[in-house]
């Protein structure tokens, strides 16, 4: 695959990386129905990166296909977290700046395919 298609799959709404549902999993461990629909995403197969691409496993982009009520749901625990100062481990040094909108966002995309 070429760069300028990676790039442009990346950034689709629907593309997670795996490091980020990872991360979510965790935010969503008193969910465990959300948790284990964004589990289930990890064990597809991740998008193809161009053979240039130095990124490890946690880079590996996943196409996330979540109902509406689950994406509104996994983005209202997240959003809780960020508003509480909820993290995980891996998180904690950072925060879950981004985490937040990039839920939003698939939530939109979502609700936006429900209208067509």
């Amino acid at each position: 695959m070429d760069w300028n298609d990676y790039k442009a799959l990346c950034n689709s709404p629907r593309m997670f990386s795996r490091w980020m549902l990872v991360q979510s999993i965790e935010l969503l461990s008193d969910e465990p129905r959300l948790a284990d629909a964004l589990a289930r995403v990890l064990h597809g197969t991740p998008l193809d990166k161009p053979l240039d691409h130095r990124g490890g496993a946690l880079t590996d982009m996943f196409e996330v296909a979540l109902g509406v009520d689950e994406a509104r749901s996994v983005h209202r625990v997240v959003a809780d977290a960020v508003r509480t100062g909820r993290t995980t481990p891996a998180t904690e040094p950072r925060g879950l700046g981004g985490f937040a909108e990039a839920w939003l966002e698939y939530v939109c995309y979502v609700e936006g395919g429900l209208r067509r």
